[in-house]
């Protein structure tokens, strides 16, 4: 069996600005750092074999901080990126109202009827998500993988293992900032045991 644990990064200064990231980037935040610790502190005796990051810069610094001082292999995996998010990427969710506002309502209410146009699709996230882990697992067949990766890549990994349409792609729990969530693989067989853990902030 590999077992997974999906993080996603930590708050970075975008987020707190309620500014879309994407393939864009921001540092984190004071609390994103902060939560990071916090997570890599309970992750500390978790026998990972080799860790897995997005090649966004805010999941390599999130990863800096939870994989301590282990000793094991790290590969940054373009796979794992977030949504890309087009014209969208750099704004504030203000600004988007100011100018698309349909076209933003749908993809945050009505993800079904979301048409990717100038950003990538939800199907698209999950092909190259699932892909990335499908891979891992055939190279880790009876290992423990850290995954660190994005809110909505989390999202389409965990929609996708549960066979759920993309019209519940925002469905609770909310993926949080430095939340964990664990999937199995177990020859060929995907199960979602625990989805967006904050326990480590409590």
């Amino acid at each position: 069996m590999t077992m997974f644990y999906l993080v996603r990064h930590g708050e970075t200064v975008w987020n707190k600005e309620h500014r879309l990231q994407g393939w864009l980037d921001s540092p984190l935040s004071s609390d994103g750092i902060l939560r990071a610790k916090k997570l890599g502190e309970q992750l500390k005796n978790v026998p990972f074999a080799a860790a897995y990051c997005s090649s966004s810069e805010r999941t390599k610094e999130t990863l800096h901080y939870l994989v301590h001082d282990k000793n094991i292999p790290i590969f940054y995996e373009d796979d794992l990126r977030e949504i890309n998010l087009g014209n969208w990427q750099g704004m504030t969710i203000d600004e988007i109202r100011e100018f698309d506002r349909f076209a933003y309502e749908v993809y945050t209410d009505y993800p079904a009827q979301f048409i990717a146009t100038h950003t990538e699709s939800f199907g698209a996230v999950t092909e190259r998500a699932m892909y990335a882990l499908k891979s891992i697992a055939k190279q880790y067949p009876d290992d423990t993988i850290l995954i660190v990766s994005h809110g909505v890549t989390i999202k389409c990994i965990v929609n996708a293992i549960l066979g759920r349409g993309i019209g519940q792609i925002w469905a609770l729990p909310t993926i949080e900032d430095t939340s964990v969530t664990i999937v199995d693989a177990v020859n060929d067989q995907w199960e979602v045991k625990e989805i967006g853990s904050t326990s480590h902030l409590q």
